[in-house]
């Protein structure tokens, strides 16, 4: 079970999306990703995930619905076949001014979205070079590298 407020719920309320894109709109496939691979990371959003049908199944059993007193937040019960339950909540989404994301998360965010993009050996450097940005004299050096 997914509860969410009206924010994540109207901009990801689509259940049962048909491509990749429209997978980032759907906190059904977002929550099956998340169970069954451990994250929800940009190259996850194909159109072959979306078809899996190990992921379809998992998004079928899960129930989303809109509370619209957690507002920003979400609370999240995973309930598994030998009655486990898992239960998390947050008030706040991750990476919002009251809960930013640490360097680490975002170092990894950062590499996961450039490797799309970019030659995997510019990925590190880029990153290292935007890092110490304020050591970069010619910002030739960054676009040689995107």
């Amino acid at each position: 079970m997914v509860e969410t407020g009206p924010v994540a719920f109207t901009s990801a309320g689509n259940p049962e999306p048909k491509k990749g894109v429209e997978a980032k709109f759907s906190l059904w496939f977002l929550a099956a990703l998340a169970l069954a691979t451990g994250s929800v990371t940009i190259d996850k959003f194909t159109d072959e995930n979306v078809a899996d049908p190990a992921l379809v199944a998992l998004r079928n059993k899960v129930n989303a619905t809109l509370v619209r007193e957690l507002k920003f937040g979400a609370r999240v019960n995973v309930k598994m076949t030998d009655g486990t339950e898992y239960k998390s909540s947050t008030k706040h989404p991750k990476g919002g001014p009251d809960d930013p994301m640490g360097f680490d998360e975002l170092s990894l965010k950062f590499r996961n979205s450039a490797r799309m993009a970019l030659p995997e050996e510019n990925v590190e450097p880029l990153l290292e070079r935007i890092c110490n940005l304020e050591q970069v004299h010619d910002i030739g050096e960054l676009m040689a590298l995107m």
